[in-house]
C-alpha cells in the first residue's frame, strides 16, 4: 500500500515541481535572451520541459515504453547541443573581449 501511495504522491509532485522550474528558466530566458548566453537559457528551458514530460511518462505508464526512449534520447542530445551551444557562446565572448 505504501508503494502504490508513494507512487500516486510522486506524480503530481514531478508535475508541480518540473513545470515550477521550466517556468523559472523561461522568465530566466526572457531577462537573458539579449546576452551571449540567451541561446543557451533557451535550451535550458527545453531541456527541463524535455526532462519534466520524461518524467511524468515514466510514472504514469511504467519504464519500458518506447515513447520514453525517444524522450531519453532527446534529452541527451538536447543536453549535447546544450553543451555545445554554450562553448561557442563562451568562445564568441573571449573573442570580442579577450581577457588583459
Amino acid at each position: 500500500m505504501t508503494d502504490s501511495l508513494l507512487h500516486a504522491l510522486s506524480v503530481p509532485f514531478a508535475i508541480v515541481t518540473g513545470t515550477g522550474a521550466g517556468l523559472l528558466a523561461v522568465l530566466l530566458w526572457e531577462i537573458l535572451s539579449a546576452s551571449p548566453f540567451g541561446r543557451v537559457i533557451a535550451l535550458v528551458s527545453l531541456l527541463m520541459a524535455t526532462i519534466t514530460i520524461y518524467h511524468v511518462v515514466l510514472l504514469a505508464v511504467g519504464p519500458d515504453r518506447l515513447l520514453l526512449e525517444v524522450l531519453r534520447s532527446g534529452a541527451y542530445t538536447l543536453v549535447a547541443v546544450l553543451v555545445l551551444t554554450a562553448i561557442r557562446s563562451h568562445q564568441t565572448v573571449q573573442q570580442e573581449h579577450p581577457p588583459e
